[in-house]
C-alpha cells in the first residue's frame, strides 16, 4: 500500500474514478429523464432537490473532515453518493427519480470539498496547487472520454439509456480503497460548532476578504450558463437539431479528450502567465460561447462544445487554486463549504428557471440571456484581480 501514499497518485487516482463515473453517468441521463416523460421544467426540479438536500450535510460534515480527517468523510460521502446511483438506475417513476436522486444529493454534500482539503493540506506548497489541479483537469478530460466511450457502447449494444447510470455507480465504488488506505490529514485546530456557527463563521471570513466575495459572486453569475450548458445541452443537440442519439455518448467522449487537452494547455500557460489572469480570459470566453449556442447550427454547436469542454477545465483549475490562496488551513475544508453551500443555494434556484425559460421561450432566447448574465460575472474578477494587485 506503499504507493497510496504518493498523495498526487491517490488524488488523481480519485479523481480518475470519479469523473469516469460521472461522466458514464451524466451522457444519456438528461435524455432518459425526457425519454420517460419529465418536461425541462421538472427535470431542473429534480436537480434543484438533489441540491437542497446537499446542504443540511455540506457544512458539519466539512467541519467533521476537518476534525476527524478528510479522506474519512470523503469515503462516507462517496458510499451513499454510489448506492444513491445505483438506485436511480432503477427507478422509473418521478417518485423514485427523486429520491434516489436525492440520496445522492446527501453523498454530494457529505463529500464535497473534502478531497480538495486533502490534497492542498498534504501538498502543504502553494507553488505545487495550481499544477496539480491541472493535471486533475487533464485526468478528468482522459477519463471522461473513457466514460463516454463505454456510455455510448452500452447504449448502442443495449438500447437501454439507464444501463451507464448502474455502471457507474458501482465503478464509483472503487474511490473507497483508495481512500481508506490513503494517507489522511486533518485542520490544525477542530471545530465541534453548531452548523449555523459554523456558517455564520464561514461567511464572515468570506465577507472580510474582498477577492474573495468577488469570487463568489462571479461564480454566482457563471452557474446559468454551466446549466443551460451542462445540463439541457443533450436534448437541445439530439431532439432539436436531430442528432442521432445512438452516437451522442461518443460525441461527448471527443469532447472530453479536449477537456484533458485544456488541463495540458493550461498547465503549460501557469508558465507564462499567473492563474488569476487566465482564469478572468477562460471566463469571458466560456460566457461568449455560451452565448452563440443561441444560434441554431447543428455544426456550429458541435465546434462550440468543443471550445467550452476546453475552456471549462481552464476556467475551474484556475478558480479553485484562486480560493485556496485566501483560505487558511485551519478551516479549509469548512470555508471551502461555505463556499460551495452558498453556489447550492443558487443551483437550487437556476435549474428550473432554465428549464422554465426553455420550455417558455426556447433554447435561442435561453442561451442569449444566460450567456450575457455570464459576462456580467467577469466584472468582479477583474475587481478581485486588481485588489490583489494593490
Amino acid at each position: 500500500m506503499g504507493v497510496l501514499r504518493n498523495y498526487e497518485f491517490s488524488f488523481l487516482s480519485i479523481s480518475f474514478i470519479i469523473s469516469f463515473s460521472l461522466q458514464l453517468m451524466g451522457a444519456y441521463l438528461i435524455l432518459w429523464f425526457y425519454s420517460i416523460g419529465l418536461s425541462f421544467t421538472e427535470i431542473g426540479l429534480i436537480t434543484s432537490v438533489y441540491m437542497i438536500l446537499t446542504l443540511p450535510v455540506d457544512v458539519p460534515s466539512s467541519a467533521f473532515a476537518d476534525k476527524y480527517g478528510r479522506l474519512k468523510i470523503f469515503a462516507i460521502g462517496t458510499l451513499i453518493y454510489s448506492l444513491g446511483l445505483i438506485g436511480l438506475s432503477i427507478s422509473s417513476s418521478p417518485i423514485f427519480v427523486f429520491l434516489s436522486y436525492g440520496i445522492m444529493g446527501i453523498g454530494l454534500g457529505i463529500y464535497s470539498n473534502t478531497l480538495e482539503a486533502w490534497i492542498v493540506d498534504s501538498l502543504n506548497s502553494r507553488e505545487k496547487v495550481p499544477k496539480i489541479f491541472s493535471r486533475q483537469q487533464i485526468v478528468n478530460g482522459i477519463s471522461g472520454f473513457l466514460g463516454n466511450i463505454l456510455a455510448g457502447i452500452l447504449v448502442l449494444l443495449y438500447h437501454k439509456l439507464n444501463l451507464p447510470i448502474l455502471v457507474a455507480g458501482f465503478i464509483m465504488l472503487l474511490t473507497l480503497p483508495i481512500a481508506l488506505f490513503s494517507e489522511d490529514n486533518k485542520g490544525e485546530k477542530t471545530m465541534t460548532l453548531p452548523t449555523q456557527r459554523i456558517m455564520k463563521e464561514g461567511v464572515k471570513y468570506v465577507l472580510s476578504k474582498r477577492p474573495l466575495l468577488a469570487l463568489l459572486v462571479s461564480s454566482i453569475f457563471t452557474v446559468f450558463p454551466l446549466v443551460a450548458w451542462m445540463q439541457f445541452v443533450s436534448p437541445y443537440v439530439v431532439n432539436m437539431l436531430r442528432f442521432p442519439q445512438k452516437y451522442w455518448g461518443f460525441i461527448l467522449s471527443a469532447y472530453f479528450l479536449t477537456v484533458a487537452l485544456g488541463g495540458y494547455i493550461n498547465e503549460k500557460l501557469l508558465k507564462r502567465v499567473n492563474h488569476r489572469l487566465i482564469t478572468i480570459f477562460s471566463v469571458f470566453l466560456l460566457s461568449l460561447f455560451v452565448l452563440m449556442l443561441s444560434i441554431s447550427n447543428l455544426i456550429l454547436i458541435l465546434l462550440l462544445l468543443f471550445g467550452l469542454s476546453l475552456i471549462y477545465p481552464i476556467r475551474s483549475s484556475n478558480i479553485i487554486s484562486w480560493e485556496n490562496e485566501l483560505i487558511p488551513s485551519n478551516y479549509r475544508a469548512t470555508t471551502l463549504s461555505s463556499l460551495s453551500f452558498i453556489i447550492r443555494i443558487v443551483y437550487i434556484l437556476v435549474p428550473p428557471l432554465i428549464g422554465y425559460l426553455i420550455d417558455a421561450y426556447g433554447y435561442s432566447f435561453t442561451y442569449i440571456a444566460v450567456g450575457i448574465l455570464s459576462l456580467v460575472g467577469v466584472i468582479p474578477l477583474v475587481i478581485a484581480y486588481e485588489v490583489k494587485a494593490l
